[in-house]
C-alpha cells in the first residue's frame, strides 16, 4: 500500500470517528455542528483536498464569524502618547501663536520647538549667530500683555540677566513659547543699553588711583602702537582708534577675532569668557581680542584664526 492511500485511509477513519462524535453533540443552527466539534474536524484534515471537502460540507461555517472565540484573549494595542483614540496623530506639546512684528508673520510654534528654529523653518530673515544662548545676537523683545517670564522658557540662556528677561527681552535660539505673544526681533543693542529702574540716578563709581594700569600694545597689521588700559579689551581699544579689526560674536565664542602675541598668551593677556581657544593655543600666543585684557606690553597680530585652528 503506498503512502497516499495510507494517508487517505487515516483521514477517512478520523473523519468517521469525528462524525460519530458529532451525532452525540448538539448542532448549531447554521452548520449543524457546534464550534468546538468544527475545530476538531478541521484539525484532523491533513491535506488541501480534505479542507476543500470540509468547506463544501459547511464545516468552515458561513464566514460571518468575527472576533475571538469564547475563552480566547482579546488583543489590545495601547495608544502612544502622540496618538488620539481615533488613531490620528497630533503634534507633540502645545502650540502657541507667535507674531513676528518686523517680519509681519504669525507662526504656530510648539512648546518643544525653539522660536528661532521655527522662524528659520519658515524662511524668516531673523538675526542669530551662536544658537546656544551665548552671543545675544538673536535677542528679541516680547510685546503686549502678559508676564514675559511666563510667556517664554529659556534653556541655556547665558547672555540676558533676570532684569532684562523681566523687561521682556528673550533669546529666540534657546527660547520656547509658553503662551501667545508678539515678538520684535533684532533688539540686541536696546537690551544691552537697558538699565533696570531707568529714571533713578545711579551713583558714579570713581576709579581708585593706581587701580587701572596701561600697557603699550603694538598692533602690527594696523601699523600703530597705543596704550591699552588693563580694564579695556584689545578689540575695544583698537576700534576706538578707528581700526577695523576682525570680529563677530564679541563674547569669546566664534573665534573670528583670534590674534597672536609675541609670547605666552596666558601670561600676557587675561581672558574673561574665552570659549574658543584651548590652553595649548593660549600658550602658543593666540588670544581673543574681544574678551582679552592686556597684562603687559606686547606686539599683536590680528586675523590669524585659520593659523590657530591648525594647533
Amino acid at each position: 500500500m503506498d503512502r497516499r492511500h495510507a494517508s487517505g485511509d487515516g483521514t477517512d477513519r478520523a473523519a468517521e470517528t469525528e462524525s460519530s462524535e458529532a451525532a452525540e453533540q448538539p448542532a448549531d443552527t447554521e452548520t449543524g455542528l457546534d464550534s468546538a466539534l468544527r475545530r476538531r474536524l478541521l484539525a484532523s484534515t491533513a491535506s488541501v483536498g480534505a479542507i476543500a471537502t470540509a468547506g463544501c460540507l459547511g464545516i468552515l461555517g458561513d464566514g460571518d464569524e468575527r472576533g475571538p472565540r469564547a475563552g480566547e484573549p482579546t488583543s489590545y494595542e495601547e495608544p502612544t502618547d502622540d496618538t488620539t483614540p481615533n488613531g490620528t496623530t497630533t503634534p507633540g506639546g502645545d502650540a502657541f501663536d507667535i507674531e513676528f512684528l518686523n517680519e509681519e508673520t504669525t507662526l504656530s510654534i510648539g512648546s518643544d520647538t525653539a522660536i528661532l528654529d521655527a522662524a528659520l523653518d519658515a524662511d524668516l530673515d531673523v538675526p542669530y549667530q551662536c544658537q546656544v544662548g551665548v552671543c545675544g545676537q538673536c535677542t528679541s523683545k516680547i510685546s503686549g500683555e502678559g508676564n514675559p517670564t511666563e510667556l517664554v522658557e529659556h534653556d541655556g540662556n547665558q547672555y540676558l540677566s533676570d532684569e532684562q528677561i523681566e523687561a521682556g527681552f528673550m533669546l529666540t535660539c534657546v527660547g520656547y513659547p509658553r503662551g501667545d505673544f508678539s515678538l520684535e526681533t533684532d533688539v540686541k543693542d536696546e537690551a544691552d543699553s537697558y538699565t533696570p529702574g531707568e529714571g533713578t540716578e545711579t551713583p558714579t563709581e570713581t576709579p581708585t588711583p593706581g587701580e587701572v594700569e596701561s600697557y603699550s600694545i603694538n598692533y602690527v597689521e594696523q601699523g600703530g602702537t597705543i596704550d591699552v588700559a588693563s580694564d579695556e579689551t584689545l578689540l575695544e581699544a583698537g576700534e576706538d582708534e578707528g581700526w577695523e579689526l576682525p570680529k563677530q560674536c564679541e563674547v569669546g565664542v566664534c573665534g573670528q577675532c583670534t590674534s597672536k602675541v609675541d609670547g605666552d598668551g596666558s601670561e600676557l593677556v587675561e581672558h574673561d569668557g574665552n570659549q574658543y581657544l584651548s590652553d595649548e593655543q593660549l600658550e602658543e600666543g593666540y588670544v581673543l581680542t574681544c574678551v582679552g585684557y592686556p597684562r603687559d606690553d606686547f606686539e599683536l597680530t590680528t586675523g590669524v584664526k585659520d593659523e590657530a585652528d591648525q594647533i
